[in-house]
């Protein structure tokens, strides 16, 4: 199943991040969607600016392999400088939508 998130553009490109696009090498402007995908669920933001992806990871001090991936996000900075984050859990698929 997929996993990862997609970037639509006004021109009707579109960049997938498991197609190996990378969001610091991506351009940031013209974004029409910004969607997370996770196990044939998914979620879109559109008509915002200032979209953002990241990721939350851990890993235990020099024990080999055990860097994991805990949770993936999407979001955006609203007009009042707030930090819009929609979280996905990379072990229930829980969705939660925060504000910083």
């Amino acid at each position: 199943m997929v996993k990862g998130w997609e970037v639509e553009y006004q021109d009707g490109t579109v960049l997938r991040e498991w197609e190996g696009a990378k969001w610091l090498e991506i351009p940031k402007t013209g974004i029409k969607r910004l969607s997370l995908y996770w196990n044939g669920k998914s979620w879109h933001l559109t008509g915002k600016k200032n979209y953002f992806q990241k990721k939350h990871a851990s890993v235990v001090p020099g024990v080999p392999n055990s860097f994991r991936l805990e949770s993936r996000m999407i979001g955006f900075y609203d007009d009042n400088g707030n930090k819009v984050i929609f979280e996905v859990n990379e072990f229930t698929g829980e969705m939660r939508m925060k504000v910083e």
